[in-house]
């Protein structure tokens, strides 16, 4: 069993704390503050570019294929996420220029406005063709949508091509939706197998991730692994460039150390689960009862 670690990011400076730290996977954005927005294909080209110098890797076709990056596509905040046809086009057009510059992913979801907290199939397929071979995750769109019609959401979502669901269960969080999440992993699975993976994420930490992981039985999880940033002598501004007060507010970046915290935490957990090995055994009448055993890591190699 393995359990993936993705974590967003939207400066260079925490895309390589990210990969340093041990993830195996970054969601690229702009504007964090914001949940997210596409980022620019030059962030993608620097960091790709890193990626071939740090891993002496040849770029094919600009992208190499050691680490994956997936990038947001998202034009603007709120989290209606219905969209224009003008804003679609828009979205189109970044991720043309993405994948020409080495996009390994996608990250995208819509919701049709004619139908209330359903997912929209036209602007998901769109995105779907778009992205060709490359693979999709839907990000939490999903959680703005009707805990009754999970199914059906998550039945178009297979089937249109989305290989990742990221969900904090329909609530803030993860840690307080992880009974849903369950749930719609367990849909998922009966949906598609294991072709849907579902992958908790928001307010992911090294305090949470066990019990989130554990309860939900979910082989990925996301998170941000984020700390302030120490204000430079050069940072004195605290006037806001926008309607919001963001930009007076400290700048939150990915830390390296809590991305280790949460490798390490997470190899722990796969190393228990791997060393719970399960007999069967038969009586004398044929009988069959399964034995469950646990070898201690220390004592093994598994």
């Amino acid at each position: 069993m393995q359990i993936l670690l993705e974590v967003c990011v939207d400066t260079f400076e925490s895309a390589v704390a990210a990969i340093q730290g041990g993830a195996d996977r970054i969601e690229l954005c702009s504007a964090l503050s914001e949940g997210g927005l596409t980022p620019s294909v030059g962030l993608l080209g620097e960091i790709k570019q890193y990626l071939a110098a740090e891993y002496d890797a040849p770029l094919l076709s600009g992208r190499p294929t050691i680490f994956p990056v997936y990038c947001m596509i998202r034009c603007r905040r709120g989290s209606d996420f219905c969209y224009s046809a003008q804003e679609m086009n828009a979205m189109l057009w970044d991720m043309r220029l993405l994948k020409q510059n080495g996009a390994d992913g996608f990250v995208f979801g819509a919701l049709d406005p004619s139908s209330p907290g359903r997912v929209h199939r036209d602007h998901c397929e769109q995105v779907v063709v778009a992205a060709g071979e490359l693979p999709l995750t839907f990000h939490r769109a999903i959680d703005c949508t009707e805990e009754g019609a999970l199914g059906e959401n998550l039945r178009l979502i297979a089937e249109l091509g989305f290989s990742t669901v990221l969900t904090s269960g329909l609530k803030p969080t993860a840690e307080q939706g992880m009974e849903t999440i369950a749930k719609m992993k367990e849909i998922a699975e009966q949906l598609t197998g294991k072709s849907l993976r579902v992958m908790p994420g928001s307010g992911v930490s090294t305090q949470n991730a066990r019990q989130i992981l554990q309860r939900t039985g979910c082989e990925a999880i996301h998170g941000s692994a984020s700390i302030t940033k120490p204000a430079g002598s050069h940072q004195t501004g605290t006037i806001s460039m926008g309607g919001s007060n963001v930009d007076a507010m400290p700048l939150k970046v990915c830390s390296k150390a809590k991305v280790q915290e949460l490798r390490q935490l997470i190899d722990s957990l796969v190393k228990s689960f791997n060393c719970i090995l399960v007999f069967a055994k038969q009586d004398a009448d044929g009988k069959e009862t399964y034995v469950v055993h646990r070898i201690e890591p220390q004592a093994t190699t598994c």
